[in-house]
């Protein structure tokens, strides 16, 4: 975090350095704010750039890896595999289409999920068979 300030200080033109600040000198000062007010300008847009690469990298990279997991999971959905929805339901696969999930969670009881809600394959126990 000190490292990100230090380089935002770095960035930031001093206004001593560059003539603005205090007018004093009789001529008003108008010519020494010209160049002030670009500096500040160009440097503003670099701390825009570098701000939005480090967003890229913390939120937006992530979040497209942990869709395109999610998609090649649902694409391997199968007959049989054991899933749980987003709402929380655990249930069987018995049928399943592009759009939709059909899943058996109890006996006589089978309800249709669509695909993208299902959250994720639930690792079984060995020994936990119920056949």
């Amino acid at each position: 975090m000190t490292h990100l300030v230090t380089l935002l200080s770095l960035l930031q033109p001093a206004a001593s350095a560059m003539g603005g600040g205090g007018g004093g000198g009789g001529d008003g000062g108008g010519g020494a704010a010209g160049p002030v007010g670009c500096a500040g300008g160009s440097s503003q847009f670099g701390i825009i750039a570098i701000m939005f690469i480090v967003m890229y990298f913390l939120l937006i990279r992530p979040q497209q890896k942990r869709q395109k997991e999610h998609d090649a999971m649902l694409k391997a959905l199968e007959k049989g595999t054991l899933v749980r929805t987003n709402g929380g339901i655990r249930g069987e696969i018995v049928d399943l289409d592009e759009a939709e999930v059909t899943l058996k969670i109890a006996d006589k009881t089978k309800i249709n999920v669509l695909r993208s809600h299902i959250a994720g394959p639930i690792a079984t126990a060995e020994g936990d068979d119920e056949d």
